[in-house]
């Protein structure tokens, strides 16, 4: 290969590896209408919640929480950071998020898998597992509740999606204890850059961590802390809305919730410091 045809060649890997469609974001950082995302309560977390992977408001009001790698649930009091009890469900395993509803209370494996946790916080907490019957390698970590006897799940990788950078979103029943796809809330990069606010050639990476729907809107919220942008879509799975989120304060965002008065909670696992969980104030127009 002659020198010039190597300088074409190289320009053409560096063009494709390191393009326009790759240029990290560093624009302006905005907030949705009723959330200022640059003004948060910030909670420090126990060095035993370092790498909290989802939460969850209880049904008494207070924060639930659940880290990697550990099947205990541990219930904190905003804003004292003590945890007031811990409960374990199950063999330690990879657990992502947590999820309390109405129907009880879930915890979602990596792997899709969903486990019905039983009198938690009682001498005798067991917990139930339903296998997700999706074959192929897979990542999931959100889990969030749509209707009264429907909560969604997210891919953040998984094999059956062809592209890379899209999300295939599947249903688990409460009342039936079965998973179905749910292609209407599959997230693609198309569809999320429909309502990016943005020059195109910021680049958009599509691996959400977790998910809450709002109590009040109707909505539901997804974060990502891979691409770092929160996702705001209607109850049939459009896009609505796509917020950048700034790397300075949502170092690493996995998980998200809701108390009964819109305040959103968002917490973030221990890098380069320590792990927190963030408090936006609910303030409708």
């Amino acid at each position: 290969m002659n020198s010039f045809k190597f300088i074409v060649f190289l320009f053409f890997v560096l063009f494709n590896s390191c393009g326009l469609r790759e240029r990290r974001f560093y624009g302006e950082y905005s907030s949705p209408k009723s959330y200022d995302l640059t003004n948060a309560e910030k909670l420090i977390l126990p060095e035993v919640l370092d790498e909290v992977s989802g939460i969850t408001i209880g049904k008494n009001g207070n924060i639930w929480a659940i880290q990697d790698e550990s099947s205990v649930v541990y219930e904190l009091k905003w804003p004292d950071k003590k945890i007031l009890r811990k409960s374990k469900f199950a063999k330690n395993m990879d657990l992502e998020d947590i999820l309390f509803t109405e129907n009880g209370l879930f915890g979602l494996k990596s792997n899709g898998d969903i486990y019905e946790i039983l009198d938690v916080f009682e001498d005798n907490t067991s917990s139930i597992s339903y296998d997700f019957p999706f074959k192929g390698n897979r990542d999931l970590e959100s889990l969030a509740q749509i209707s009264e006897n429907q909560v969604i799940l997210f891919c953040k990788s998984c094999k059956l999606d062809k592209d890379k950078n899209e999300a295939s979103a599947f249903t688990f029943d409460l009342s039936t204890k079965t998973y179905n796809e749910f292609k209407d809330y599959k997230l693609t990069e198309k569809k999320l850059r429909k309502v990016l606010k943005e020059e195109q050639d910021f680049k958009l990476t599509v691996k959400p961590s977790a998910a809450a729907m709002h109590p009040i809107e109707n909505k539901l919220y997804v974060i990502s802390s891979i691409g770092k942008w929160l996702l705001v879509m209607d109850r049939f799975g459009d896009p609505e809305e796509i917020y950048r989120l700034d790397p300075r304060l949502f170092k690493q965002a996995e998980g998200i919730t809701f108390n009964q008065q819109g305040d959103m909670f968002i917490s973030n696992e221990a890098h380069d410091g320590n792990a927190n969980i963030l408090k936006f104030k609910y303030q409708p127009e």
